[in-house]
């Protein structure tokens, strides 16, 4: 079950980077039609652990420079819960 979880993860951050590019670069049609920035969207899902895991490891797979600047975390709320299992490690 870990490997798997790993692997989910893993497919999950690919896609996020992937979203990502086509954003930065202009791909796709140009607007989702919500009025949300990427950084927004990305914000909103990272608010859940599962987006938030995504979220850290779509940022650690791209950091490819020293110099560039860091993204924003402002808007990001962690989530908090008293009742849920903990994730598997």
């Amino acid at each position: 079950m870990n490997e798997q979880l790993k692997r989910l993860a893993a497919a999950a951050g690919l896609a996020t980077v992937c979203l990502a590019g086509l954003g930065a670069c202009g791909g796709g049609s140009g607007s989702s039609g919500d009025g949300l920035t990427q950084h927004e969207r990305e914000d909103i899902a990272a608010s859940s652990w599962p987006g938030m895991l995504v979220f850290a490891e779509g940022l650690i797979s791209t950091m490819t420079s020293d110099t560039a600047e860091p993204r924003p975390i402002a808007g990001i709320t962690a989530p908090l819960t008293e009742t849920a299992e903990p994730a598997a490690i």
